[in-house]
């Protein structure tokens, strides 16, 4: 083919499929070269024009969830953790039983980048995600309260299959504070997964509670059904900064 007609293109655009234009040419050209029968060679344009819109659709949750796209995680690093556990939490077998992930250690050793890629891994396998920093969701639902949208900010964080909370227990509590994170971990305990990573310990966790025994019911449901990762050694950020 060497030119599309217009009247191609208008039914493209019509059909909302236009995006095979860009390799029409190059199919066709493998389609005679090939000798591949009409439905086969409809067949191979579809298939382009699906993994486009599979790209696009994965891009747009990659935005939303506010996880970059990443390459394979990796393993090689100077970090010590059960990485046996960590390459069974790759198989997203946690979200399907509805566990969490608590993962703690010092900073700089990484447990960021490993919430960021199971996060990606999830949002790849067509699980709804949504990953943000503690002070950021703490921050939007102290706001929410002000113009009167709490409950619908709360039920935000509670609606995704998966919900990353980084930096967490990085310091006390304020009782507002402590009542949402309360109402997160109840509502979503044994129905959505959470991966929570922090500097502190989980046994650290509640002494940060201005009310002891909200925080005990809440941290001894999240202990309980959730795996824990403890990642320890030298920061990584050291040794990757400019010599």
């Amino acid at each position: 083919m060497d030119s599309i007609s217009k009247e191609l293109k208008n039914v493209t655009s019509y059909l909302r499929i236009s995006g095979i234009l860009a390799t029409l040419p190059e199919r066709t050209s493998y389609a005679k070269a090939s000798k591949l029968s009409h439905a086969e060679f409809l067949e191979l344009v579809l298939s382009d024009e699906f993994e486009r819109r599979e790209a696009k659709s994965l891009n747009a949750r990659i935005n939303k969830a506010g996880v970059a796209s990443l390459a394979e995680y990796d393993f090689s690093t100077t970090t010590q953790y059960d990485r046996e556990l960590v390459k069974k939490l790759f198989s997203l077998s946690f979200i399907e039983k509805r566990l969490s992930v608590l993962v703690f250690g010092p900073t700089g050793v990484g447990k960021t980048m490993l919430a960021r890629h199971l996060a990606f891994a999830a949002l790849k396998a067509g699980h709804s995600v949504l990953f943000t920093r503690a002070d950021k969701m703490f921050e939007s639902l102290k706001l929410s309260v002000l113009d009167g949208s709490h409950d619908k900010v709360l039920r935000y964080y509670l609606k995704y299959d998966l919900l990353v909370v980084d930096d967490f227990a990085i310091r006390t509590f304020s009782r507002e504070e402590a009542n949402d994170l309360y109402e997160i971990i109840i509502e979503r305990h044994e129905t959505k997964s959470s991966i929570f990573t922090s500097a502190r310990a989980p046994e650290e966790w509640q002494p940060l509670f201005p009310d002891p025994i909200l925080g005990n019911s809440a941290l001894d449901r999240l202990a309980h059904s959730a795996y824990q990762i403890l990642m320890d050694g030298p920061s990584l950020r050291k040794q990757n900064s400019p010599k």
